[in-house]
């Protein structure tokens, strides 16, 4: 009996790998450890190719995909934010060692030895829940030579990527406006503390220089840089003066930009148009906790002959250390 995913709707063509094994010994045997001549191979493929329901001709059909109608969605959390797996019962908290921020009393003994407390933080993350539940018709796994059931479970899974992103864009947003209580002149040109705005039409050298001298005097490294496709083009409009011709000849013959001096560039269409995010390594901006990653379960409707799943994860996300954002914005 040959064994195939539940649901899938492949179990009429499927077959396991040991029958394919078994009918190879059987025909071996049924001819006696003879090989067959070159006439017999001949007569034997025009057989298969004659066959058109389970023979190379099927083979072929099941092999065309449907149409594309878009790229396949790319998530930027787990490149911004550290992922860490939890423990089950363990209390979801991180430590933050801090020593700016706070005005300190310094200590002197003798007028030698000066000590300067640090302060030590608990930080407790809560964790919340992204699912999705996509059905499909149990006809279209008879109607369609295409594997709709791969189709709508991969569709579904770039359906909760973006709903990760923009809980982060949320999640950056909010962490830049909050750290005015730490530093209230940490305004170099925005309405919030850590906005830079872009007066052109496009970004030019000089802005992604103006923003990355903000988190310089703050010690930090901030290297990432997150965009919209429309500003993403930005960088293939720029002169010949600002890249030199090494860039320009990569981008002719045909190399995608993912960086520009210092400073990786990654795009997505789930941040706002006109805005940019600034963000270091992401062992100095935040963590990304994960109590458990996707998980699929069958979520059968048979009475209305549907197919379905419950598609879910426990995550949550947290900013530790918002020093290293800054946001451009297009005026």
């Amino acid at each position: 009996m040959s064994l195939t995913a539940t649901g899938s709707g492949l179990g009429r063509f499927a077959r396991a790998s040991d029958d394919y094994v078994a009918d190879i010994v059987a025909a071996r045997q049924k001819l006696g450890g003879r090989k067959l001549s070159a006439q017999e191979k001949q007569a034997k493929l025009a057989t298969i190719l004659q066959d058109k329901v389970s023979g190379i001709t099927r083979l072929g059909q099941s092999m065309i995909g449907p149409i594309q109608l878009k790229l396949r969605y790319q998530g930027i959390l787990r490149n911004v934010l550290l992922e860490d797996a939890l423990t089950p019962g363990v209390p979801v908290e991180y430590d933050v060692l801090d020593d700016l921020g706070t005005s300190y009393v310094l200590h002197s003994n003798e007028g030698e030895v000066k000590v300067t407390p640090f302060e030590g933080k608990r930080v407790g993350v809560r964790l919340f829940r992204i699912a999705a539940q996509p059905q499909i018709k149990k006809e279209d796994l008879y109607y369609l030579r295409a594997n709709i059931v791969e189709y709508t479970q991969d569709e579904t899974k770039q359906a909760i990527m973006r709903q990760e992103d923009g809980r982060l864009i949320t999640l950056l947003e909010a962490s830049a406006a909050a750290y005015r209580n730490v530093d209230a002149s940490a305004a170099p040109g925005g309405a919030l503390p850590n906005e830079v705005l872009v007066a052109g039409d496009y970004l030019t050298p000089g802005d992604l220089y103006t923003a990355v001298t903000v988190t310089d005097r703050r010690e930090l490294d901030s290297t990432r840089l997150l965009m919209n496709p429309q500003e993403y083009r930005d960088f293939y409009r720029w002169e010949i003066n600002s890249t030199g011709w090494a860039f320009k000849d990569s981008v002719v013959a045909g190399e995608r930009i993912v960086q520009f001096g210092e400073f990786q560039i990654g795009k997505s269409i789930i941040i706002p148009p006109g805005t940019v995010y600034l963000t270091p390594e992401p062992q100095f901006l935040g963590v990304f906790p994960v109590m458990y990653s996707l998980d699929v379960e069958e979520n059968h409707q048979v009475a209305t002959f549907h197919r379905g799943w419950v598609m879910d994860e426990l995550v949550g996300m947290a900013i530790l250390n918002p020093r290293g954002i800054v946001i451009l914005r297009k005026v």
